[in-house]
């Protein structure tokens, strides 16, 4: 399979090292030293075997302070004890640690010991019968050494680090397998293998594009992984599995390829009878493999309905699933809550009763205030500066002002749902109309009085008619009224509701509501120009008017009006479309641009 680091294993050894050949038996799990019952037998059916342990977690490990062997392959030799005792042998396997390299141990067992290809002397080489560890079952060792039953098949695969969107490495490319890594990022992409191995060789040999960083150890390699050095991590499907098992940060990627099967390294010098025995038994053993599998390479976790670390609370079988550590994790952001049973409503982004309550007092402010200025215009109507504004005409501006407050009513208006609100129709026309007529009488006014000022620079009497400053009035309207008649005809707003945020099944946890039409943005941009056109004329003809005595005609005080409302209309603009998305800001927005 493959090196491990030398320096490392060697010190491992050493340290390890038992100073006595171990027994299997006093390293097997309770539940199948009950199964065994040595008894007295023949020496014929007595067998004992010298096993070399290559460590390698989690096929074989070695607890120094007790002093014991565990892991799969362990349980698995215990295993072979109970079919061996149920054919009447007694089967004892003598447990010692074999070298830290792959190919160091499989030399003290194969037959070309004390050769140019292997320097192994002779007297090591008569230390064990078999290995038992991961080895891959390739043509070149079949020769050396007789190989056992294949008793699992693993493939190259690869593993990826799993992060919030927030966490994510900066630079760190997101990719779920090698064939994507070296079809997307060929030239920036890097993948990380274990140096000298089979692995290494076939990785890079199957994807050539893709940049390698190479690791003496999986622990190298997969810190690499989390600090983003590395997209993804290939090495053998089964340890990927046991580190996948136990580390909750990593995800196994799914791809597969190049098929090995794992096999033991026996010697030929086995008395063939007993190697014929033990590949029976080899055989027989191999029904357990897939319990051995779960306990070693899956992930221990709790049954439907539980959670916690000893599995002793509840989990919505539903809506949640116990994790690695025992956490009940929703598998849906539509539920919540520490058992997974608490709903997450969708948020609909309604405009909340406080801020319906301060539209209505806006309304009101503005309805009370034209109310008390039309009864003012009538208590001084005989007063000569009311009489030179006109009442008519003033009662007229605030009539617009009325009708331009009454939008907030429909503005306010909303649905939980797909609608319909009649207000998404209602709300330009009241808008549109009641600009123009008060802004339409404002121009008419102070065109009146710029027509008079040329006159009287130019020393020409004419006469500017009520009659005709109904007109400009009824014209500056005109347009408005065809622009709002032509979008309800052929685009009426009508009440939309989008969902923005979804779980995975589709189900809407924020959506938002809001009045819109296919072809709003032309006619609002139409709209918008045609009232922007209106007041910066009517501020050209108020500069232009500037030095005639207020006595005369109000052109200062409409030149106020109407530079205050221009400079609330060209900041609005941009404040509105930053913050459209939120329904409450932008409502708060227009209402307050109708605030007198």
């Amino acid at each position: 399979m493959r090196p491990i680091a030398i320096a490392f294993f060697v010190s491992f050894w050493c340290r390890t090292k038992p100073s006595v050949a171990a027994d299997v038996l006093a390293n097997c799990p309770t539940s199948i030293t009950r199964q065994l019952r040595l008894r007295e037998t023949s020496d014929d059916k007595n067998i004992a075997l010298r096993v070399g342990v290559f460590l390698a977690p989690p096929f074989a490990m070695y607890d120094s302070e007790q002093g014991i062997y565990n892991g799969f392959l362990i349980d698995f030799l215990c295993h072979l004890q109970v079919f061996a005792q149920q054919d009447g042998y007694n089967l004892h396997f003598d447990l010692s640690p074999a070298p830290p390299l792959y190919n160091d141990a499989l030399d003290l067992v194969a037959n070309d010991c004390n050769t140019t290809n292997n320097t192994a002397p002779l007297e090591e080489c008569q230390q064990f019968d078999l290995i038992v560890g991961d080895y891959y079952a390739t043509a070149s060792r079949s020769v050396r050494v007789n190989l056992s039953p294949p008793w699992l098949h693993t493939t190259i695969s690869s593993v990826k680090t799993v992060t919030d969107t927030d966490a994510v490495v900066e630079g760190q490319i997101d990719v779920s397998t090698l064939t994507e890594l070296q079809a997307r990022y060929a030239k920036s992409g890097t993948a990380c293998v274990p140096e000298g191995t089979s692995i290494q060789s076939l990785v890079m040999e199957k994807f050539p594009a893709i940049k390698y960083k190479k690791c003496l150890t999986p622990r190298e390699c997969i810190s690499w992984l989390k600090d983003g050095s590395c997209s993804l991590y290939a090495d053998d499907e089964m340890l990927l599995k046991y580190r996948v098992a136990n580390d909750s940060i990593l995800e196994l990627s799914g791809e597969q390829f190049n098929t090995k099967y794992l096999v033991w390294p026996m010697s030929f010098k086995m008395d063939p009878n007993v190697t014929m025995l033990l590949e029976k038994w080899m055989y027989a053993a191999i029904s357990v493999v897939d319990q051995l599998t779960d306990t070693y390479f899956g992930a221990n976790l709790c049954p439907l309905g539980l959670s916690g670390k000893k599995c002793d609370q509840s989990c919505d079988r539903n809506h949640g699933v116990s994790d690695r550590e025992g956490t009940c994790a929703c598998q849906s952001a539509k539920w919540t809550g520490e058992d997974c049973s608490v709903e997450v409503k969708e948020n609909l982004n309604l405009y909340p009763k406080w801020e319906i309550a301060v539209c209505y007092v806006f309304f009101g402010i503005n309805t009370l205030a034209c109310a008390l200025c039309a009864v003012w215009v009538h208590w001084k109507r005989s007063n000569m500066r009311v009489e030179v504004s006109q009442p008519f005409f003033l009662n007229l501006i605030l009539l617009g002002c009325v009708i331009s407050s009454t939008s907030i009513i429909p503005l306010i208006q909303q649905s939980n749902g797909d609608g319909p609100v009649p207000g998404c129709s209602v709300f330009p026309w009241l808008y549109c109309v009641g600009f123009s007529v008060t802004f339409g009488t404002l121009f008419a006014k102070i065109y009146r009085v710029y027509k008079l000022f040329r006159a009287s620079a130019q020393a020409v009497r004419i006469s500017v008619t009520k009659r005709f400053t109904l007109i400009t009035i009824v014209s500056i309207t005109s347009v408005d009224v065809g622009i709002c008649t032509i979008w309800t005809v052929v685009d009426r707003p009508q009440w939309t509701r989008v969902v923005t945020y979804a779980d995975q099944f589709g189900e809407a946890l924020n959506s938002v509501g809001f009045c819109t039409s296919i072809h709003w943005k032309a006619f609002v941009s139409i709209i918008t120009s045609w009232h922007l056109i209106l007041l910066l004329v009517s501020c050209h003809l108020c500069y232009k008017t500037r030095n005639i005595s207020s006595q005369f005609v109000e052109s200062k005080s409409l030149m106020l009006a109407l530079v205050s409302h221009l400079q609330i209309y060209m900041i609005s603009i941009p404040v509105l479309i930053i913050a459209g998305n939120d329904p409450s800001i932008s409502v708060f927005i227009r209402v307050s641009n109708k605030v007198p």
